[in-house]
């Protein structure tokens, strides 16, 4: 009868700590790459020398855009005020839609961080991006080949990643320092 007891118990205990793994799991949505590139994001938006030029009086606006699922965006916007300031400049963060973005006219100077995948959409961004002078981010592999400004690169370690044509187009000088540690795309 004991051990009947104890296998309760024990299927009891498996049961519930599954359900507490599977909580935590959809309390905390964001994948390894989504907190890599917000925890990146500061260092780079911070080698943005034109930043210097323009009036460190108004907010840097930093939109967080999304596609369909807006959750992701929400919860980086936490990190982003987190870290309040950058080069002098509050930061100033906002959850958009890809399509309410297209529509607007950001500050030139803005970052835009790829908070999900978009796939089709993505080259209407970069293009978008680079004649509005947005920072684009992505954290998503391969998005910074496809004409994205920055991102990372993970092989040992993570390293920023640049597409020099976009930064180009875009007109927005980094630091020399930033680009010597970056991966470059032509």
């Amino acid at each position: 009868m004991l051990k009947l007891y104890a296998r309760v118990g024990v299927i009891l205990l498996c049961s519930l700590l599954a359900m507490l793994g599977t909580t935590s799991l959809a309390q905390d949505p964001l994948s390894p790459r989504l907190q890599i590139g917000i925890n990146l994001l500061p260092a780079i938006v911070a080698a943005n020398q034109s930043l210097a030029a323009t009036d460190i009086n108004r907010n840097l606006p930093i939109y967080l855009v999304y596609r369909e699922n807006r959750y992701p965006a929400e919860q980086l916007e936490q990190h982003i005020v987190q870290v309040g300031k950058i080069r002098e400049r509050t930061l100033e963060a906002e959850a958009i839609s890809l399509e309410e973005l297209l529509a607007a006219e950001p500050q030139p100077l803005s970052v835009v961080f790829v908070a999900e995948q978009l796939d089709r959409q993505l080259p209407d961004l970069v293009r978008f991006a680079q004649q509005q002078r947005l920072l684009l981010f992505s954290p998503f592999a391969g998005d910074v080949a496809r004409g994205v400004t920055a991102g990372f690169q993970v092989t040992d370690k993570v390293l920023p990643e640049i597409n020099m044509a976009s930064l180009k187009q875009s007109k927005i000088q980094l630091k020399a320092f930033f680009l010597r540690i970056a991966v470059k795309h032509e």
